[in-house]
């Protein structure tokens, strides 16, 4: 088993909170582009995590101007990176939904993104829950991570 590192989840959670903000003000205003930005977001995370727009709107400024406070748990940064990639594949579908004329599929992906994520703001990941099964199922290579706290339900957030 590999030792945990430690991941400030303050980063995840304000990261969480802006992607609900942008997919609300997306289906407020109507535009699939605000959609698709945030698969951008998701996907640029997900692959340069330190260079994620929230990441870097958390670690540069509600940080320093004391807005947030870090929340440092021992845990494993891949199963949410792989959060990401899944909400990035998420979103690039609603989004597509959405500019190809399917209001109702695209919206409705939108909505499920958006209860999705206020879940894993309240603490159990949907995205951490599938690489951890995958990791069960004996995947290795990037699915290599297994839960720093054996008790814990899969996908919750580790306890501090």
């Amino acid at each position: 088993m590999q030792v945990p590192t430690t991941v400030d989840h303050a980063a995840i959670k304000t990261g969480q909170l802006l992607s609900i903000a942008l997919l609300l003000a997306a289906f407020i205003l109507g535009r699939w582009e605000l959609v698709a930005l945030l698969a951008a977001i998701f996907l640029i995370t997900a692959v340069l995590h330190p260079l994620g727009p929230f990441v870097l709107v958390y670690r540069l400024l509600l940080k320093p101007l004391g807005i947030v406070k870090p929340d440092l748990r021992a845990d494993h940064l891949q199963p949410h990176l792989f959060g990401q990639a899944v909400g990035a594949a998420s979103a690039a579908i609603a989004a597509s939904a959405l500019y190809a004329g399917y209001g109702y599929a695209g919206w409705g992906l939108v909505w499920i993104l958006i209860a999705l994520t206020a879940i894993s703001y309240k603490g159990w990941c949907i995205g951490c829950f599938l690489y951890y099964q995958l990791n069960r199922l004996g995947l290795r290579g990037f699915f290599s991570r297994e839960p720093a706290d054996k008790k814990a339900v899969l996908g919750a957030r580790p306890r501090k």
